[in-house]
């Protein structure tokens, strides 16, 4: 049957566990009303099954630990860049240099290299806007006078380190 969920071995498992991150999200979100948690398991399977079929079973595994000190990391950045923005907004006659870099990625072109772009986005100043099959990726940065492309860099090696390889498993 085209679409079906159960198309290869793990895809079952993979519902069931993104339903329950889903449902424990919209908990968190909605409470614990009986409505709400009625509305909450039909839209954590919806929504288990539609991510099922934009990024299958397999496909981006993650080890977990390294997740989660990506997570603290970023928790910490999100801090970081809401004081820059202060202080862009503060002092607004910062010497910045907004303008795009090219960043040569080292990730294949498909979900891992949306993950990366989609996590860069939430970095402070930069903002992925394109790429290519090329591994070109053009990004808006509020200070090209900074070292974008390194960070960058640092962090898409961090994304690598916390997405298993496929091969190994």
């Amino acid at each position: 049957m085209p679409g079906a969920v159960t198309r290869e071995p793990g895809t079952a498992t993979a519902l069931l566990l993104r339903a329950a991150a889903y449902f424990v999200f919209w908990v968190a979100l909605a409470g614990t009303g009986l409505k709400d948690l009625a509305a909450g398991l039909v839209t954590a399977v919806i929504a288990a099954w539609i991510s099922l079929q934009l990024v299958p079973a397999g496909e981006l595994a993650v080890k977990p630990g390294r997740a989660l000190a990506l997570f603290v990391r970023f928790l910490w950045q999100s801090v970081v860049a809401g004081v820059t923005v202060a202080r862009i907004a503060l002092m607004p006659n910062m010497p910045l240099k907004p303008g795009v870099v090219e960043y040569r990625s080292k990730l294949p072109p498909g979900n891992r290299r949306f993950l990366f772009m989609t996590y860069a986005s939430l970095l402070p100043g930069t903002l992925p806007t394109g790429t290519d099959d090329t591994n070109r990726i053009e990004v808006h940065a509020l200070d090209t006078g900074q070292p974008v492309a390194a960070q960058l860099a640092a962090e898409e090696a961090r994304i690598a380190n916390v997405l298993a390889d496929r091969a190994a498993q």
